[in-house]
């Protein structure tokens, strides 16, 4: 308990750790006040109830940050922005010029992140336009003039370009992870309202079920999400009392974070929104029919089970190979005069790491991935009548309180040491 309080100490009494968690609560504050201002155009209640009766609003709801529902300036947040980092990193495979990009370095991650930016108001536009279409098709809009539609659309793209700035000023100026930890916060603001409506309908048992499979996945999470493999690394140039310095790589078993469900969810809810638009036009009755299976299949709990499994499994392999760059460390590794012992440095020792690193992916996937369906299988089991938070929700939560943990104690050492500098 001493060490907790001395760690609170110890943030609080630091101006630079005080001023990146202020600046990220100021951020969240405003972005909540964005999510309770109202857009003209579309009722309070249109959106819920154009999703009723599927888990499509559960997803769309996920990536947007937990304000969709509220037809809000703020309504489709960051859901644009993920969209379009994932179609850039899958054009990545097939664009060289792209791929070029990554290699570069700092300049050339700022040049995609650029791009990225560039993508996102198109698709802000498209996905306003197709939500208004959507609403206005079922009824539950009325028609906007043109004047209207334009302030509509508009207001509703720039309210996405500004959550989009708010994630990367929590990135670069706050605690980090911006996207991540808005969504966070979408998911944490919707808890309480989702436990005093759905708790009650709930018996003991049940209630009894929700509690301990919360609290052993909560801690499963954050076992798997803190194993890690370290790998030993000798420095020849590196020379102390007795031999050679040496040091290690950890990899983590879950290398690549949490952006692996994010990523699947936002996937899993674009084809239903194309869907709900294709229904919502005057269309022949065998595109209606098709339509209606394509949107039945995506909301049957066994089949979007095992989707949900294998995309979060596929994204997470592919998401790998982006964020652990095993050539570049095997590089930098040679030129500081490091090596694995046993290995031959260069691009042996690129392929050790790699072969490392997709072993535990191997165990770390595939956890991950049943973790985000669990509480549908458990509702499908009858131990649970509803879901007081989803698995993908869970997975969010749980990563996010870690990385923040991790950054806010990193900012605390690089503090401690620079007093001896």
């Amino acid at each position: 308990m001493n060490k907790y309080i001395e760690t609170l100490k110890k943030i609080f009494n630091t101006k630079e750790i005080r001023k990146k968690i202020l600046f990220s609560l100021v951020i969240l504050l405003v972005y909540r006040l964005l999510a309770a201002i109202p857009v003209t155009g579309i009722p309070a209640d249109a959106i819920t109830q154009l999703f009723e009766g599927s888990n499509f609003g559960d997803l769309l709801s996920t990536v947007s940050g937990g304000v969709l529902e509220t037809a809000s300036i703020g309504a489709i947040g960051l859901s644009p922005y993920i969209n379009a980092s994932i179609i850039l990193q899958l054009m990545g495979t097939v664009i060289p010029k792209l791929e070029e990009m990554r290699k570069e370095g700092p300049e050339g991650r700022r040049k995609i992140s650029m791009y990225t930016r560039f993508l996102t108001v198109p698709l802000a536009v498209m996905q306003s336009f197709v939500i208004y279409s959507t609403l206005r098709g079922f009824g539950l809009v009325g028609q906007l003039e043109t004047l209207q539609l334009i302030t509509m659309i508009s207001t509703l793209t720039a309210g996405s370009v500004i959550v989009m700035w708010f994630s990367e000023l929590i990135s670069e100026s706050g605690i980090g992870g911006g996207s991540s930890f808005l969504i966070f916060l979408g998911i944490v603001a919707g808890i309480p309202g989702t436990v005093s409506n759905n708790f009650r309908l709930m018996d003991t048992l049940q209630k009894t079920v929700f509690i301990l499979v919360t609290l052993i996945l909560v801690v499963a999470v954050i076992y798997i999400s803190e194993a890690e493999r370290k790998v030993k690394v000798q420095y020849s140039r590196r020379v102390r009392m007795g031999g050679s310095m040496d040091s290690y790589i950890p990899i983590k078993m879950t290398q690549f974070g949490v952006m692996p469900v994010i990523f699947a969810v936002s996937l899993l809810s674009f084809p239903q929104l194309i869907g709900k638009f294709v229904l919502s036009r005057n269309v022949s009755d065998k595109v209606v029919d098709i339509t209606t299976k394509v949107i039945d299949l995506l909301n049957n709990p066994y089949f979007s089970n095992i989707l949900t499994f294998v995309l979060v499994v596929a994204f997470a392999l592919f998401y790998l190979t982006v964020v652990f760059k095993t050539e570049e460390l095997a590089e930098n590794l040679q030129k500081q005069g490091g090596f694995v012992p046993g290995i031959r440095p260069g691009k042996n020792t690129a392929t050790h790491l790699k072969h490392i690193a997709f072993r535990l992916a191997a165990i770390g996937a595939p956890f991950l991935a049943f973790i985000s369906i669990l509480p549908n299988i458990l509702i499908q089991l009858n131990l649970m009548t509803v879901t007081v938070i989803t698995g993908t929700g869970l997975l969010i939560m749980t990563s996010v309180v870690l990385d923040i943990r991790r950054e806010v104690s990193s900012m605390i050492v690089v503090r401690d040491y620079s007093k001896y500098l």
